[in-house]
């Protein structure tokens, strides 16, 4: 049996050498937690760059470089000039719009070094990094609107654009053009292809073919076969900033095309009339006076125009009469208009597109809308239901000898009138339209009269 002496002095040895070795394992414990604590494992990569040793900040500051760096690689694009030969632009990545999508990459080095989950499961999470190399990716990604900004230089190349198919009508015909196909650069393809590779020192910009927005097969499905209606009006070639207006309405009207059910306007069509768009001052009517304004002389575009429509028989949704008579329609035939208070509009209550189609002379405007025909016709009946003679102003001119006139201003008889329309189908008639009932005002004729006495006639007094 041992003694006490010799059980006292195995613990005291025990005790001993657990401190000895409690000492070095506290350290390496200490130094361990600081470790994880503070740095990252080794084996961790983000991309190509090694991130294992390095504290967050040092981290994020070296993807900041290696950010960088790629920003800064060069790139050619090779690009056609629009005749079949290659040229080529340099740019940087930068210049190009890309970044560096740092989100994913971030959480994912902020959750390694999450205090928050305990020091049991970071040891161990660290361990296996450690042990097992991870790899994160950094995504590259562009901007897309400076990728497109950057892509302007090549705008100025002029490739080919596409023309749409059109009507042509000659010598009372539709024909129609065919459309032409362009060309355009494929920003879209170069920029997937640069999303998807980011070591690319090269890159092609491809031009692709454009289609255009209006085929010929398109305008063959619209039923525009043929001429429907036509009217004319005659002017004088002589009032030429009156001309010159009627001229630009027309030609600004002309190729206009309206879908079954839509309505046409005048006004949107045709626009505000100003010196800006050519319109010139000519005479026109306000209110029951003639006078002056710009763009005078286009209610006989608008005029000519409704007299086509309603013999087409297309349904009329806004129309006025002038003030006064007009001298190239029939009363109740003409249509007024005037930006921002009247406007002539009109709807295409056919099952086809409808085609106007305008042509103007030294004197005259035709307006001729071409469709697929109906099985009719029609007849305009203008009527007057009562006439108010102008009144006459006399004017005493003590230069003119006394019985001698002179007419200064025609004035205006006043009327009411009415306008009927029938239809006709097969000779028979099949509808009876009032379309309107309309006041004209008189206007004032003014009469210069000679008061002066003849010479010869106080001699013979004398």
């Amino acid at each position: 049996m041992k003694s006490k002496r010799s059980t006292m002095g195995i613990v005291v040895l025990s005790l001993i050498l657990l401190i000895v070795i409690a000492i070095p394992l506290k350290a390496y414990t200490s130094k361990l937690v600081y470790k994880v604590n503070h740095y990252l494992p080794n084996n961790l990569y983000v991309d190509r760059l090694h991130l294992g040793g390095k504290t967050l900040e040092q981290a994020f500051n070296a993807l900041s470089m290696l950010e960088e760096e790629q920003l800064k690689k060069p790139i050619t694009i090779l690009f056609d000039d629009g005749k079949g030969y290659y040229e080529s632009n340099s740019f940087t990545y930068a210049q190009l719009g890309y970044f560096a999508d740092m989100t994913n990459v971030v959480e994912q080095l902020n959750a390694i070094m999450d205090k928050d989950i305990g020091i049991i499961n970071r040891f161990l999470r660290y361990r296996s990094i450690e042990k097992s190399k991870l790899v994160f990716p950094l995504n590259f990604s562009i901007h897309y609107d400076k990728y497109i900004k950057a892509l302007e230089i090549f705008d100025n190349r002029k490739l080919k654009y596409p023309v749409d198919a059109k009507f042509e009508i000659e010598n009372g015909k539709v024909q129609i053009i065919a459309e032409e196909y362009g060309y355009s650069y494929d920003k879209e393809g170069l920029y997937k292809e640069l999303q998807r590779n980011r070591d690319l020192t090269t890159a092609k910009l491809n031009v692709k073919a454009v289609k255009p927005t209006i085929t010929a097969e398109l305008l063959k499905a619209q039923g525009i076969k043929e001429l429907i209606s036509s009217f004319t009006t005659k002017f004088d070639a002589g009032n030429v900033p009156r001309s010159s207006n009627i001229r630009l309405a027309a030609k600004i009207i002309d190729g206009t095309i309206l879908p079954p059910g839509t309505t046409f306007s005048f006004n949107e069509v045709v626009g505000e009339r100003t010196e800006e768009k050519g319109f010139k001052e000519a005479g026109v009517y306000i209110n029951g006076k003639v006078d002056t304004g710009i763009g005078g002389g286009i209610c006989q575009v608008s005029t000519t125009l409704y007299n086509s429509v309603l013999l087409a028989d297309l349904h009329i949704k806004e129309r006025s009469n002038h003030s006064l008579t007009v001298p190239y329609v029939p009363l109740s035939r003409d249509a007024a208009v005037s930006w921002g208070t009247q406007d002539f509009k009109f709807t295409n209550n056919t099952e086809n597109h409808i085609f106007i189609h305008s042509k103007t002379t030294s004197g005259s405007i035709t307006f001729e809308l071409y469709s697929t025909k109906a099985n009719k016709k029609v007849e305009l009946i203008s009527t007057t239901l009562s006439r108010n003679k102008a009144p006459v102003q006399y004017i005493d001119d003590m230069t003119a000898v006394f019985g001698q006139e002179t007419v200064i201003d025609k004035g205006h008889d006043g009327f009411q009138s009415q306008l009927v329309k029938n239809v006709y189908v097969d000779g028979k008639i099949v509808s009876s339209e009032l379309v309107s009932k309309d006041k004209y005002s008189a206007a004032i004729k003014i009469i210069k009269r000679g008061i002066r006495i003849p010479e010869s006639i106080l001699e013979m007094k004398d």
